[in-house]
């Protein structure tokens, strides 16, 4: 039988990947103008490359610390252990419902052993965590979540604690939106509640918690190797798509929109803390999240480019309204749909719009779109385009 330090050896070299990448929301694989590279900047590992329509993982490079997670604006990126929902589940089983307080904790804190693991939640590093998490605790009941790292001054990824920071600033500029009673708390120190004085104890629970997730990697990797022998052996070979086919664009190019589920899980659970406020939510926030695109009228050709590669339809052609210029026409813009990915900036042939972080709370829970004045398009064509956005 195989001893348990050759169990994570074999882990180890299997190279699991702990982050899955959903390319088909990633705004540099469905247009290569866009900057946007915000997962590969973030990367503490350099694990990520973003090129040639195409975003991918050095799995052997990953330390899974999830900061390129906390930083994509579209949810294209998503940890595989552990999931949001296992996350979630942990931290509520973990929290102490009288008390309304849960801990979360990182993996080179519970390391130490100082803590009693059935009284808080282990992820790999606190940049796992996402305003989405922490909001997504503070809805279920808990006023106060405490998050625990092992000193990321002394860790040798303490580069993420940059993003970890700006996530539980962020979180906070959220709730303080909605005038939730949750207090996020970042500490080294577990809270006495936590303390485990037994550490012998506390040292089973853990081996048997990481054999447990072992088992669950070597299972999903054993079922992997045999589909991909059984298709070797059967001869299945699939042909690679072309990105257009991929993406499932039409004829007209335009791509396939998604729905920013992100975005809806924020909204939702801001407008059960403005409940529990006893009002909605009426403040203005500033944040990476949500975004207000303004266009500048006398500059915009009405190419129309931003609605065709807007990815979740956050701007969109207005089919009823008429402006009183018969040259001129409108667009719907809906902030709770707009990710602040840029791309609809990038992909601007005038340079003529922007997009501002800084959103009304009213705005983002109001069903009527905004409506941004533009000209009609003059049918110039493709070219000239391409020749004024390269000043050619």
């Amino acid at each position: 039988m195989p001893s348990f330090g050759d169990m994570l050896e074999v882990v180890d070299l299997l190279h699991l990947k702990a982050i899955s990448v959903c390319a088909d929301h990633c705004v540099a694989v469905r247009n290569r103008n866009s900057k946007c590279r915000k997962c590969a900047d973030a990367c503490i590992a350099d694990a990520i490359t973003v090129s040639h329509n195409e975003v991918s993982i050095a799995a052997e490079a990953c330390v899974n610390c999830g900061c390129c997670i906390a930083v994509c604006p579209t949810g294209a990126l998503e940890a595989v252990e552990p999931s949001r929902e296992a996350l979630l589940k942990a931290a509520c089983v973990a929290g102490d419902a009288r008390s309304g307080s849960t801990v979360i904790a990182c993996a080179r804190k519970a390391a130490r052993r100082e803590g009693d693991p059935e009284r808080y939640a282990e992820v790999p590093c606190l940049g796992h965590l996402t305003e989405g998490e922490l909001l997504s605790i503070a809805a279920a009941g808990y006023d106060d979540v405490v998050l625990v790292d092992g000193d990321c001054a002394s860790c040798k990824f303490g580069a993420a604690s940059t993003y970890i920071s700006d996530v539980v600033a962020t979180a906070a500029k959220l709730l303080d939106a909605c005038d939730a009673a949750t207090i996020v708390t970042r500490t080294s120190a577990f809270p006495p509640e936590v303390v485990d004085r037994e550490s012998a104890q506390a040292r089973g629970k853990n081996r048997r918690g990481i054999m447990r997730q072992t088992g669950s990697y070597v299972k999903t990797v054993a079922g992997n190797v045999a589909q991909k022998a059984i298709d070797e052996k059967l001869g299945r070979k699939s042909e690679p798509l072309t990105l257009r086919d991929r993406l499932g664009a039409g004829k007209s190019g335009k791509i396939p929109t998604f729905e920013p589920t992100f975005n809806y899980r924020l909204l939702e659970d801001m407008e059960q803390l403005g409940e529990k406020a006893e009002r909605l939510p009426t403040h203005d926030v500033d944040t990476r999240h949500f975004g207000i695109v303004e266009v500048e009228p006398d500059a915009c050709s009405g190419c129309g480019m931003c609605v065709m590669f807007c990815p979740t339809g956050a701007l969109k052609f207005d089919d009823f309204d008429e402006a009183e210029n018969p040259d001129r026409r409108f667009l719907e813009f809906q902030a709770a749909d707009c990710m602040q990915c840029m791309l609809c900036k990038d992909v601007c042939l005038r340079y003529c719009l922007e997009v501002r972080s800084k959103v009304s709370v009213a705005e983002l829970f109001d069903f009527e779109p905004r409506l941004v004045e533009i000209a009609k398009p003059q049918h110039t064509s493709g070219l000239a385009g391409f020749r004024l956005r390269n000043g050619k």
